[in-house]
C-alpha cells in the first residue's frame, strides 16, 4: 500500500494510473467537444465537468498522499536529472489542479456549472462573462501545458526503461506489467 524506497506502493499506482486514463480521456474528449451532434452537447459537456471534478479530488488525494508518503529514490541520475523529473512532477500536480479549477471557475461564471441529477456543484460565483473568458483560455492554456508536461514524462519514463535499462519504469506499473 505504501511507497518504499525502490518502489511506489498501490495507493500511489492507483492514482497515477486512473489519472493517467481520465486525463487522457478528457484531453481527447475536450477537443471533439464542440463536434458532438447537439442533441447530445450539453450531455457531453455537464461529462466533462464531471470528470474534471473528478480529476480535482483525486489529485487533491494524491497530492496528500504524496506529500506524506516516501519518494522512491532516483538512482544513478545526476543532480539536473533529480531537478528536472521534481520540476516536471510538481508542474504535472499543479496544472492537473488548476486545469478542473479554471473549468469549474467558467462554468460557473457562464451560469452553466455541472450537475449531479438534481444538484447543482457551482462555485459562490456571479455569472461574469470576463471572468468565464479568462477562466476558460486559462483552461486551454492549461491544457496545452499538461499536454507538453506529458510528453516530457512519458518520454523521460521510455528513456529510462529502453535506454537506460533500469527500474524507474518498473516501479510504477502495476504488478506483472513489466
Amino acid at each position: 500500500m505504501f511507497n518504499t524506497a525502490n518502489q511506489y506502493g498501490s495507493v500511489a499506482k492507483f492514482f497515477h494510473w486512473t489519472l493517467f486514463f481520465l486525463v487522457t480521456l478528457m484531453l481527447v474528449g475536450g477537443y471533439f467537444l464542440e463536434d458532438i451532434p447537439k442533441d447530445w452537447q450539453r450531455v457531453a459537456y455537464n461529462t466533462h465537468k464531471l470528470i474534471g471534478l473528478l480529476i480535482l479530488c483525486l489529485m487533491l488525494f494524491r497530492l496528500g498522499w504524496a506529500l506524506s508518503n516516501m519518494k522512491p529514490t532516483l538512482q544513478d541520475t545526476k543532480p539536473w536529472e533529480k531537478l528536472a523529473e521534481r520540476l516536471v512532477h510538481w508542474s504535472l500536480y499543479a496544472s492537473l489542479i488548476a486545469m478542473p479549477l479554471l473549468g469549474w471557475i467558467g462554468a460557473t461564471a457562464s451560469g452553466r456549472p455541472p450537475k449531479l441529477g438534481t444538484w447543482i456543484i457551482a462555485l459562490p460565483i456571479v455569472e461574469n462573462k470576463a471572468l468565464k473568458e479568462w477562466a476558460f483560455n486559462g483552461h486551454i492554456f492549461v491544457s496545452y501545458l499538461i499536454i507538453g508536461l506529458l510528453c516530457i514524462h512519458i518520454s523521460a519514463a521510455l528513456l529510462h526503461h529502453f535506454v537506460r535499462k533500469d527500474n524507474v519504469l518498473q516501479r510504477m506499473m502495476p504488478e506483472g506489467w513489466v
